[in-house]
């Protein structure tokens, strides 16, 4: 039931923040998400000043009896953000980075998006490696795992988070870290939103102002060359080369490959990009030096615009068998623009301790995904359908389960342990049970809490 008009008064005068109802001027802007699939009504949106507005809004959901979602940078393709008839804790007010140059620390707060994070830290020429959209939360990102420009070189993103603060559904502040709860810590690297609303969130940083990067397009029958030499070189590539690859259809219906390296060493004529740059079908070349800033925005697709239905696998490998099937199953859609997303995960990845986070897919050679992305309505069965029999087609390679970032709502619980994988799956349910044994958060992939 929808929170009485008094009742919403009582929220405003007690929180620091702004209370948004749907009588409310920006209540459709507010409610937005980044997946216009995603069309949904909340009873209320409070956007939070900091951790006791966050304390404010959960007891105020309790005693109303109203669901919670969570909106951090409000990025998730499932929508999670929002839902129907609840109560958003919204953080996007929350949005400043503070940077400790000399310890090379970042602490942002749990609404910053990864624009905010990298403006900030930029202007001391330090990175962490986050994602590679700008409109991307900060902390939706790192709870997943986190995959980008930067992956092979310094990690998965959940890898750079030392420590966060935590509002935990009944209300306490809770700090996860060395000098905190190192389970909790443990739980965040990888294990979704589960746990509590993370009001801050502090990350490592590394030295980086520029690199060299930017996007190689390839066109007509080279695509399937391209591919193949794109897997090659990211199977040897240095640990100071990451690189991505995403393929699609043109307005022709023939299939397009665009590559994005980002080089951060210092050879000027590196081999790997030479081997790229020589395969057939390059029909243009945007490859050369970049501020950093420059390469996180190579792919911004609209924010609230587009449809969107994902779905991943990680596989061991990406054998020619792999890439002919893919490139049929892009012919298939017979429209533009769906498209497959190739992320490596060679390099750092596979350097850190298993033990410190919850990410399950670490043995994996890539993550590769099924971007449907589209505008009309009436094609919305034509799309999922083809998403769905993509990730389908990739089942014979495999391992671990799907990307927790990119999962659907409608992911069986099935396919979230085996995201985790049964051990780790277990650990968390039982870190669950400790910070949410009433499963309030479960908007989310979730995590359900472990028997007593």
């Amino acid at each position: 039931m929808a929170p009485a008009a008094e009742g919403l008064t009582a929220l405003r005068r007690s929180v620091a923040g702004a209370v948004i109802a749907p009588t409310d001027a920006g209540y459709d802007q507010a409610r937005r998400s980044f997946n216009a699939l995603v069309d949904r009504r909340p009873a209320a949106i409070v956007r939070c000043f900091g951790p006791s507005d966050v304390a404010t809004a959960f007891d105020f959901a309790r005693v109303q009896g109203l669901e919670v979602a969570v909106r951090g940078g409000g990025h998730n393709p499932a929508g999670h953000c929002v839902l129907d008839g609840g109560l958003v804790i919204d953080l996007s007010l929350m949005r400043r980075v503070d940077v400790d140059g000399d310890a090379r620390i970042a602490h942002s707060e749990g609404g910053a998006t990864w624009l905010d994070f990298d403006s900030a830290t930029q202007a001391f020429g330090l990175v962490t490696p986050g994602g590679v959209v700008g409109s991307t939360g900060v902390a939706g990102l790192t709870f997943g795992g986190g995959i980008g420009h930067l992956t092979a070189q310094y990690g998965l993103t959940c890898d750079n988070l030392v420590a966060a603060e935590v509002v935990t559904p009944e209300g306490t502040v809770v700090r996860a870290g060395a000098d905190g709860d190192a389970d909790l810590l443990w739980g965040l690297r990888g294990g979704g939103g589960n746990f509590g609303v993370a009001t801050r969130l502090e990350f490592r940083l590394h030295p980086l102002e520029r690199v060299v990067g930017g996007r190689l397009e390839y066109a007509g029958k080279g695509v399937s060359e391209a591919l193949r030499r794109f897997r090659d070189v990211v199977a040897g590539a240095p640990r100071d080369l990451s690189c991505g690859a995403l393929l699609a259809l043109d307005e022709s219906l023939e299939p397009t490959l665009t590559i994005a390296p980002c080089y951060t060493g210092s050879d000027p004529d590196v081999e790997e990009l030479r081997v790229l740059r020589s395969a057939p079908g390059l029909v243009s070349d945007g490859v050369g030096p970049l501020a950093f800033l420059g390469q996180q925005h190579l792919f911004n697709p609209p924010y609230g615009e587009d449809r969107n239905y994902w779905k991943s696998q990680f596989v061991s490998e990406l054998p020619d068998e792999l890439i002919d099937e893919l490139l049929r199953r892009i012919t298939a859609l017979e429209r533009p623009p769906g498209q497959v997303l190739f992320e490596s995960l060679h390099g750092a990845p596979k350097d850190a301790d298993a033990n410190n986070g919850a990410v399950g897919f670490r043995r994996a050679a890539f993550n590769i995904s099924a971007t449907a992305s589209w505008r009309d309505p009436a094609l919305d069965p034509q799309f999922i359908a083809w998403a769905r029999d993509t990730a389908a087609a990739l089942g014979p390679w495999s391992v671990s389960g799907g990307y927790v970032n990119y999962m659907q709502a409608d992911e069986p619980i099935e396919r979230v342990r085996a995201a985790f994988g049964d051990e780790t799956f277990e650990r968390l349910r039982t870190l669950k049970r400790r910070y949410d044994p009433n499963n309030v958060l479960r908007r989310n992939q979730n995590i359900p809490p472990g028997p007593d």
